[in-house]
């Protein structure tokens, strides 16, 4: 009984619940009023998880999640099926299997992003403050309670930026081995590995290379047995450069601005005041700018500018958010308490 108090009152566990006390309500509510039939990625994956193979020949190869949602839904899908809504669009037992699904992960997400900021020595209740940026962010809501992918990708980015700071050789290996099966951006991340990783060069060439030939792999043998092409996939993809011109025209318009700057909402207030109040914060914000850091933001701002969606993107970039505003948490409770103490 020892053993499994401590275990139900470990940091994790109390971090993952508080995770899932502030992301479930809008989750649920989202997936509750939300008409999947009306976004084609939606379908896609719910079409996936009914293993219906011949789909966008772009998001037919993302099976993790709609297959893990797929057999939840077989497990406990007349249950789900008592609780539908009179009024619900679309397939209820599958939505609120994908629900279920989406949800824990973010809530892992949000475990290992709550260990990111600690890495940095903030405190626990500024990287609490960090990790609500995250959590209340307007996307959040979409990746948790849609019928999307996007949340197990989320989940490898803020693993890979853990792996970097901690040296941590085994999460390093989930994110090369498991990212490129969740998402095709993920090819983005492989330069941040490699050249700031801890381990040896020439072990990352290996891995890498393993990595891609087990996608590779998997394509092929997925293609052929659906008897499609593995190079219109790859086409496909090459063809999100038509974005290029559009987005970067949008970035730097009011609203795409206001698109962009909506993910943080009002904590955008909490870095404003460290900055412009906190003089030693200031002239030492740009100084403290991790490079990996920096070449993380610039992976962002590369899947943003190609991609259909430039604000979802940019979510992408709320792991440094996070750190940021709970790094100024720190500095203001430090200058206007004349404390020495973290904020804790």
């Amino acid at each position: 009984m020892q053993r499994l108090k401590q275990i139900l009152l470990g940091k994790n566990v109390l971090v993952f619940l508080f995770c899932l006390a502030v992301v479930q309500g809008p989750a649920f509510s989202l997936m509750d009023n939300y008409n999947t039939t009306e976004n084609p990625d939606c379908v896609t994956y719910i079409n996936l998880a009914k293993l219906n193979f011949n789909e966008n020949p772009i998001r037919k190869y993302r099976l993790i999640v709609p297959l893990v949602a797929g057999g939840l839904n077989a497990t406990f899908g007349r249950l789900f099926k008592k609780m539908e809504p009179s009024t619900f669009p679309g397939d209820f037992p599958l939505s609120l299997s994908f629900f279920i699904i989406n949800t824990i992960i973010i809530c892992v997400s949000g475990v290992f992003l709550f260990r990111f900021c600690e890495a940095y020595n903030v405190g626990k209740l500024a990287a609490l403050a960090g990790l609500l940026t995250m959590l209340t962010c307007r996307w959040t809501a979409y990746y948790a309670g849609l019928p999307l992918v996007d949340s197990l990708y989320f989940l490898i980015c803020v693993i890979t930026l853990v792996a970097i700071k901690e040296k941590n050789t085994k999460l390093t290996l989930a994110a090369i081995f498991v990212g490129p099966f969740i998402k095709e951006p993920f090819i983005f991340l492989v330069p941040l590995i490699f050249f700031f990783s801890h381990l040896p060069k020439g072990k990352l060439i290996l891995y890498f290379v393993l990595s891609g030939l087990a996608v590779f792999s998997f394509r092929y043998g997925y293609d052929y047995y659906l008897g499609t092409s593995v190079i219109t996939g790859i086409m496909k993809d090459a063809g999100h450069a038509n974005d290029l011109l559009v987005n970067m025209r949008k970035i730097f318009t009011f609203h795409g601005i206001y698109d962009i700057l909506s993910n943080i909402g009002f904590w955008i207030f909490v870095p404003l005041f460290a900055i412009f109040w906190v003089p030693a914060y200031r002239a030492s914000f740009f100084k403290k700018a991790e490079p990996y850091c920096i070449c993380y933001l610039l992976c962002v701002f590369a899947q943003m500018i190609i991609s259909g969606a430039l604000e979802r993107m940019f979510y992408l970039a709320m792991p440094l958010i996070s750190l940021f505003i709970a790094a100024s948490f720190t500095q203001l409770y430090k200058q206007y308490s004349n404390a020495e103490n973290k904020f804790i």
